[in-house]
């Protein structure tokens, strides 16, 4: 009996989860209500508390799952694409990334849109650690082949010194490259987010143009930062 009331639990969770997306999609993160999401199940209010006891209970369920689901999407590209040049596997990884985005707006913009007033995670809900995840495929296929010489070649740009240190154990990397790294990931992020919002204008309608000429941009510049890293002389692009 308990199996069959942990799967009938799982089943109910999974259905106010859907609901909770579905109104992310229609009013926005700040407007979810438990009560909206309830009545769209099929339960009262109070039945939707022993599942989920706060509006920040449920939107920190929705941001763990959004931030696995991502970071899934782009770790299953850098695996297939394994073995492939460097080039194309950032490729496929960034693609990937912005195909998720596009395909499941609400959720990305729950995890990077604009912060939900109130809004606290669940203490130790793990929403850090799941965040982080997306970190590992991306540092996988920005610095393929890189040796640990050419990732410590990287120098930090002045100012930027308080980096040093900082870097989290899932992120190893030295100082410089974490740095390089996350401007990358910006660049690539920033994109997607103003496209997504419809902030491109006068080339929204070729977003997906504009972003594979940036990757494409930035891709052939990592090569050239590798071969600076490595001592070798500057290539002409």
């Amino acid at each position: 009996m308990s199996a069959v009331r942990d799967r009938r639990r799982a089943e109910t969770v999974r259905e106010i989860k859907e609901a909770a997306v579905a109104q992310l999609a229609e009013v926005g993160p700040g407007a979810l209500s438990l009560r909206a999401v309830a009545r769209a199940v099929g339960m009262t209010v109070q039945s939707l508390y022993h599942y989920f006891d706060s509006r920040d209970a449920l939107l920190t369920a929705l941001m763990d799952d959004a931030h696995h689901a991502l970071a899934d999407a782009v770790q299953a590209a850098a695996d297939s694409s394994r073995g492939a040049p460097p080039a194309a596997r950032r490729w496929a990884a960034t693609s990937a990334f912005r195909e998720w985005a596009l395909t499941h707006g609400a959720q990305f913009l729950l995890l990077y849109g604009t912060p939900v007033p109130g809004f606290a995670p669940v203490p130790d809900s793990g929403t850090g650690e799941a965040a982080l995840r997306l970190a590992a495929p991306f540092v996988d296929v920005v610095f393929d082949g890189w040796t640990p010489a050419e990732l410590a070649a990287v120098p930090l740009a002045p100012g930027a010194e308080a980096i040093d240190g900082a870097a989290p154990p899932q992120i190893p990397l030295p100082a410089g490259a974490l740095a390089y790294f996350l401007e990358l990931r910006a660049r690539m992020h920033g994109l997607v987010v103003l496209e997504l919002v419809g902030h491109l204008h006068p080339l929204q309608e070729v977003a997906g143009a504009l972003y594979a000429g940036a990757m494409h941009h930035m891709t052939a510049e990592i090569d050239e930062r590798r071969a600076l890293a490595a001592g070798q002389p500057r290539s002409d692009r």
